[in-house]
């Protein structure tokens, strides 16, 4: 069973998702400085420009005992309203208020 850990990130790597973003990141635990874990998941709401997750940033975390583990948050909380450059919506999307369109639409 794992806990949930504060650590920093000190990779991003693995193969990247449709966006060209790191699926992975290689993370340091506050508690064990020198050390750092194996790859593990970086969840799809904490990638490229939605997370601002850069090399250094304090995160939570967690590691199982298959040595799997996933990042939960951000420490700081902050998330700046940025969604993905590219989305792709497999079959309906429904807006409930107002949506702005900058570019053309296909």
């Amino acid at each position: 069973m794992g806990a949930v850990q504060k650590g920093i990130i000190l990779t991003l790597e693995g193969e990247n998702d449709q966006n060209g973003n790191p699926t992975k990141a290689r993370v340091q635990a506050a508690s064990s400085e020198g050390t750092s874990t194996l790859p593990i998941t970086i969840p799809w709401y904490l990638r490229g420009k939605m997370g601002n997750l850069e090399k250094g940033s304090e995160i939570a975390f967690i590691v199982f005992d298959d040595y799997t583990g996933i990042i939960i948050s951000r420490m700081d909380g902050n998330w700046d309203g940025t969604i993905e450059d590219n989305i792709t919506v497999k079959k309906n999307l429904t807006v409930r208020e107002n949506i702005e369109i900058g570019g053309n639409i296909t």
